[in-house]
């Protein structure tokens, strides 16, 4: 009996220890949440990629009163153009430049404004050239073989440089992961358009030449969209695609070297379009 009621007394006694010699046991601590990505800071950086675009013309069917009020016809015989298109120059190059922006996140949103600055090689050369018999009003009597007239028009149209200032509205912590920022972007655009026109016009011994180089800067818009990766909490890859537009502008020319030297020639009007894609390489300053 004694037995027994030994043995009982041992197992409360075990049963009380056990739960308390539990509670002086140290706890495992929680796992840590993953930390947020922060995108707010300070950043700058270099881009290079390739652009494409178009330039629309609207240009005068005939180039009147170079050479002694004849008419130069861009349009050749029978109203076809001398080049493979009279009202649309397609051109396409290299873009290449840098760019600095500030940008704040909140959550999962993130708002900046960036300004950027490219020069392209994009350009567009043609030449055209006629010869045609010259018509005069000289007696029959006294008219010796009628004489030919050659005439030829090489021109370059080129977009040599823009920038522009945009705003920036993008997404963080997406499906693609914390890492990665897709954003829209867009805003005010400057455009650096330079053209030259060199026309010549040959009758026997005699040659006429005109010619001249001459660019102006229009004031456009920009928009896009593009998407970040940040490879180290500083270091940041991105691709950007952009779309420029500057509106209509008159082409006019001042005579470099014909009888009437400084003498400005109105040539027609133009409209400039440049879609481009880079891939960019930036530092960000991280700023609260």
């Amino acid at each position: 009996m004694r037995r027994a009621q030994g043995a009982i007394l041992g197992i409360l006694m075990a049963s009380v220890a056990v739960p308390a010699f539990a509670a002086d046991m140290p706890l495992k601590a929680p796992p840590a949440a993953a930390p947020i990505v922060d995108w707010s800071g300070v950043y700058s950086g270099v881009a290079a990629g390739g652009a494409w675009g178009h330039q629309n013309l609207n240009l005068p069917i005939s180039l009147k009163n170079f050479f002694d009020r004849r008419d130069f016809d861009i349009r050749g015989a029978h109203g076809v153009c001398a080049f493979n298109d009279c009202n649309k120059l397609n051109t396409s190059g290299f873009i290449g430049g840098g760019f600095a922006g500030v940008q704040k996140q909140w959550g999962s949103w993130v708002i900046g404004i960036e300004g950027s600055w490219d020069w392209t090689s994009m350009k567009k050369t043609f030449f055209a050239t006629r010869t045609d018999v010259l018509v005069t009003t000289v007696e029959p009597l006294l008219v010796a073989p009628a004489p030919t007239v050659t005439r030829s028009i090489a021109a370059e149209a080129k977009v040599d440089q823009i920038a522009d200032l945009r705003g920036k509205f993008g997404w963080a912590n997406t499906f693609l992961g914390p890492n990665w920022l897709l954003y829209f972007t867009g805003g005010a655009a400057v455009g650096h358009i330079e053209r030259s026109l060199v026309l010549t016009q040959t009758i026997g011994s005699r040659t006429d030449t005109f010619s001249s180089t001459t660019g102006d800067t229009r004031l456009g818009w920009v928009a896009g969209a593009g998407f970040d990766w940040k490879m180290t909490p500083n270091v940041i890859l991105g691709v950007l695609y952009r779309h420029h537009d500057f509106p209509k502008g008159t082409v006019s020319f001042i005579d470099d070297t014909g009888s009437d030297v400084g003498r400005p020639v109105s040539f027609g009007a133009n409209r400039a379009h440049v879609d481009s894609v880079q891939g960019r390489l930036s530092w960000l300053f991280s700023i609260q």
